[in-house]
């Protein structure tokens, strides 16, 4: 069932008239729907299942069947501090797919070998995580937050794990502790070129929690979606 995100769902007693210009778009160009066809709409706390009465090409009346009940919303909050990589489309498609999995928060991160520290296209990305939201059956979209600095967040984190291979390092099913019944968990993921010997210091002092996501190198963007579908498996 194809879902649309409308920030305020005002309805009139049984109908509720939509004018986003995208939404609009996308039900009557894109996906050929026309009267008498079902789909839904949420705000991030409601979700209803909703039949269009009548579409034209700049707005719809739709008339509300019934309350839909949202089950995708895992319980516990994930954030991502995920190491900006050189090239844009790489962390676009990290907020794309770490929606998708589950997570609440995704926090572009600043380390001493980030060749690219500032964000473009800011838009986009809430675009990105607006539309994953809604392909992923999910209730709520993800923060995307402002670049943050590496030696300023981690020792601030309550739950924090870092993707690193030490020797002996331990797997996160190894921490399943740690994660079972805690409310917050965060994830960090370096740069490309690897995070540095006083970084790694700094999170082991800050009993930050190393992992190991294999014993082959991945990619930053790669790393991220492997922790987070692990972390987010079952919850």
């Amino acid at each position: 069932m194809h879902r649309f995100y409308l920030p305020s769902l005002a309805f009139k007693g049984e109908y509720l008239r939509i004018e986003d210009n995208r939404i609009v778009h996308q039900v009557g160009k894109v996906l050929r729907m026309w009267n008498d066809d079902f789909f839904h709409v949420f705000d991030g706390k409601k979700e209803f299942l909703v039949q269009i009465e009548n579409i034209n090409r700049r707005k719809m009346l739709d008339k509300k069947v019934e309350d839909v009940k949202n089950k995708a919303e895992p319980k516990v909050k994930v954030s991502l501090y995920q190491a900006i990589p050189k090239k844009p489309a790489l962390f676009e498609l990290v907020v794309q797919k770490a929606t998708e999995i589950g997570v609440s928060e995704i926090f572009p991160l600043v380390t001493k070998r980030t060749e690219k520290r500032r964000m473009s296209k800011f838009e986009r990305l809430q675009l990105i995580a607006m539309e994953a939201t809604e392909q992923c059956g999910r209730m709520n979209i993800p923060e995307i937050r402002h670049p943050v600095n590496y030696d300023e967040v981690v020792g601030k984190l309550s739950n924090g794990f870092i993707a690193y291979v030490y020797e002996g390092s331990k797997h996160l099913a190894d921490y399943e502790k740690d994660m079972k019944d805690a409310r917050e968990i965060q994830i960090i993921i370096g740069p490309e070129g690897g995070l540095s010997e006083s970084e790694l210091a700094l999170a082991k002092d800050s009993n930050v929690k190393p992992f190991s996501l294999g014993k082959r190198i991945l990619r930053t963007e790669t790393a991220a979606i492997s922790a987070m579908s692990l972390i987010m498996l079952n919850r």
